[in-house]
This record gives structure tokens, C-alpha cells and sequence, in this order.
């Protein structure tokens, strides 16, 4: 290859317009080992979208990014918080790290529904109480619920728990036009530990802050999903969106989860209203947010992003050290390519569109790139590290 042009810091006009249709115009993966300058390239990617007043979105699992200038920082547990009516109780049970069998997933979804009975129907705090209850004036309940309804206080499903446990008396008493007239403490107790690890869970410090369970005078949150929504839809001025969500460094299939949601989320809003500008979502070091299993990759949010957002004007940017880290299926959705270091021929046999030999991708030093459109033949490039960012213990 040619030598290296300082492409991403130059800032003249001719410059800008190649920049914004090459990397900019179609998913772009960076990939490339440890100390090789992925971070840095992404960090001069951020700045080069800020010059071009064009929206990005980090998802930022470590925290690493919070330091972005001109970056609007929501840290979730912090100024941000999750709805526990946006889950499903699949998706609640897995953001708890708990698994359950199917007869206590079921009481799970009723409390979930009680609850939001009690929260948004009958609009009074506490549980929703089962014991006694007709089944007509129950039904009438239920029947009013909606997507406007969803919301619930997840501080309060421990209890609701307890109070779906009602069942008819075991004998001649019995109403079988009620929900029920006792409680059943063999199946209470049946399922204690259960509950009890539900109960743990909720009360710990990270899932109170998670939910915003914990209520503060003068502390004003922001509802995650909402934010997303106002990014979307109206452009921002130079500045960068950045989702810290390191709160969940140490729950990894939460932090798996909650990405994934997010990004449906985003898919969901634009379809839903596409404002007409593009917008940048970043992930860094995707591969760690992928599901284990590739057959669930087709349900994962990175995935139907990546996939579907093209025609949405919504562009993806991944990094991970090995493109054998993403599934085949991933790594077919991207044309643009920057290929820092790989000194492993299966990684290189794996991005056939990047026109790349082992000897090119094992020949370049830290900070320089092979910058590979599908159709033509790679151009070298190399980055500098943005002045902003401070040296320390920074390391892709």
C-alpha cells in the first residue's frame, strides 16, 4: 500500500466530503488487536462527527467515553434510570440474573399486570390486592390496561408476589367467582427461596439504582428511553450522546440485555419518526454484547440495528480486536472497513471484501490503518490522538 495519509485530522472541505462518503455513509467495523489504535481511531471519529454537526449515540458499557468534549453524559443508576414497565418478565428476570420455572414466571407476569392495574388503573400506591376479589370487577380491571399503562413500581413486586398466591377454600366455602379467599402458604413456601432471591435482588444497591426505586428530593432523572427519543428527533449542535452504563460492568448478561434493548429502542423510534438526519451509533468492543449463542443473534439489537438501519439513515460503528469475535452474519453487513493490526491469517480470510494480505494487516505499526470501501483497493491511513485526550491507562 501506499504511504499513510493523516486522513482523519485533516480538515479541509475536499477532505470532509471524502470522509463523510466513505466511513460515513455505510456501517463501518474497526477492528484490529489490543494496542493497535482502535480507541484512538474512534476517538477521531467522535471529533470528526462533531465538526460535521452529525448525531451520535455511544453506548458506553466501561465509562471510557465520558471524558468525549462536548458530549451530553447520561450515566444510568446516576441521572438516568431504566422503566421496569419496558421489560418484559423474560427480559426482567435476565437483567436480574435469576432463572425461574415456568410456574413462577407465570405468577410473575400477573404480578407484573396487578401492578400496573394498581399503579395506572386504580392510580394508589401499594399492591394490588387478589384476595377476594370477583372475577368480574377483575376483568373489568384488566380490560382497561393499554401500551400507555405499562409502567409499574418494580419496589413493589416482591409483595405483589405474595398476593398472587390466593386460591379458592378447600372445601364447601369455596367462590369459585373470586380470585380467591385464601393464601396458598404451601406454594408460598414451595417457592421461597425463589422469592427470596427475587426480594435480594431488587433491594441490592446497583437494581435500586437501575430502576430509580429510591426517590430523592431535588434530584432530577431522566427516563433512559426518553432521552433516546428526544436525541433521535431533534439534531443536536456539535454534541455527542453518551450512555454510560458502567453501573452494570459487573452483570454481564444485564449489560448484554440492556444494550440490546436500547438499540431496539432506537430502531423502534426511528421507524416510528424519522427526523431526516443520519444518526452514528457506537459500540465499543461489540463483541462482548453479542448473545453467546449465534442462534439468537437474529433477537439481539446490535444485529436488527445494523441490519435494518440503512434505509432509517441510522449508521452503526463497531469495534472488537478479532473480526472472528462477530458471527459471519455480522460481519457480511458492513462495506466499510478500518483493519488495524491482525497477524492471523483466518482473521484476514474472514473480511474478503477488504482486498487485505496477511503481510499488509501484520505490517502496520500503532496508529496507522488500512482503510478498505467494498470495490476499492485499501488506502493506508494513520490517526492521531486527539488533543483532548489525556495519556494514562487508556488501552483498546
Amino acid at each position: 500500500m501506499q504511504e499513510a495519509l493523516d486522513f482523519l485530522t485533516i480538515t479541509d472541505r475536499e477532505a470532509v466530503d471524502r470522509l463523510t462518503a466513505t466511513l460515513f455513509s455505510h456501517h463501518l467495523l474497526i477492528v484490529g488487536q489490543t494496542g493497535s489504535g482502535k480507541t484512538t481511531t474512534t476517538l477521531s471519529l467522535l471529533g470528526q462527527l462533531q465538526q460535521l454537526n452529525q448525531t451520535a449515540i455511544i453506548l458506553d458499557p466501561t465509562g471510557e467515553y465520558t471524558k468525549l468534549p462536548n458530549a451530553i453524559t447520561y450515566r444510568l443508576g446516576d441521572n438516568c434510570y431504566l422503566e421496569a414497565g419496558k421489560l418484559t418478565v423474560d427480559q426482567l428476570l435476565t437483567t436480574l440474573q435469576l432463572q425461574v420455572d415456568p410456574g413462577l414466571q407465570a405468577k410473575l407476569r400477573q404480578a407484573v399486570t396487578d401492578l400496573q392495574i394498581q399503579h395506572n388503573i386504580q392510580d394508589t400506591p401499594g399492591t394490588y390486592r387478589r384476595l377476594g376479589r370477583s372475577l368480574v370487577d377483575y376483568q373489568a380491571d384488566e380490560n382497561q390496561l393499554g401500551a400507555w399503562a405499562s409502567d409499574f413500581p418494580v419496589q413493589d413486586l416482591f409483595a405483589q408476589l405474595i398476593e398472587e398466591f390466593v386460591a379458592p377454600f378447600a372445601d364447601a366455602r369455596a367462590d369459585y367467582t373470586r380470585l380467591g379467599q385464601q393464601y396458598d402458604r404451601a406454594a408460598i413456601n414451595h417457592y421461597w427461596p425463589l422469592l427470596m432471591a427475587i426480594h435480594d435482588q431488587l433491594a441490592s444497591p446497583t437494581f435500586r439504582a437501575l430502576f430509580d426505586t429510591d426517590h430523592h428530593a431535588g434530584t432530577m432523572k431522566s427516563e433512559l428511553n426518553f432521552i433516546l427519543k428526544m436525541f433521535l428527533h431533534h439534531r443536536s449542535s456539535h454534541r455527542t450522546l453518551v450512555v454510560d452504563l458502567s453501573l452494570l460492568k459487573d452483570y454481564e448478561e444485564s449489560q448484554r440485555l440492556i444494550i440490546s434493548l436500547l438499540l431496539k429502542e432506537i430502531l423502534r423510534l426511528r421507524l416510528h419518526d424519522n427526523a431526516g438526519f443520519p444518526v452514528n451509533v457506537i459500540i465499543d468492543e461489540a463483541h462482548r454484547y453479542l448473545p453467546k449463542d449465534e442462534r439468537d443473534l437474529a433477537d439481539n439489537g446490535i444485529f436488527q440495528l445494523v441490519r435494518e438501519g440503512r434505509k432509517l439513515d441510522l449508521k452503526m460503528i463497531l469495534t472488537t480486536q478479532s473480526p472472528l469475535d462477530l458471527p459471519a452474519r455480522l460481519r457480511s453487513q458492513f462495506s466499510n472497513l478500518l483493519v488495524h493490526r491482525l497477524l492471523d491469517q483466518a482473521e484476514i480470510a474472514s473480511l474478503p471484501s477488504a482486498g487485505l494480505t496477511l503481510q499488509d494487516a501484520g505490517a502496520l505499526p500503532v496508529g496507522q490503518a488500512a482503510l478498505c470501501v467494498f470495490g476499492e483497493a485499501p488506502t493506508l491511513v494513520k490517526v492521531n490522538l486527539p488533543e483532548w485526550w489525556k495519556a494514562g491507562d487508556h488501552r483498546d
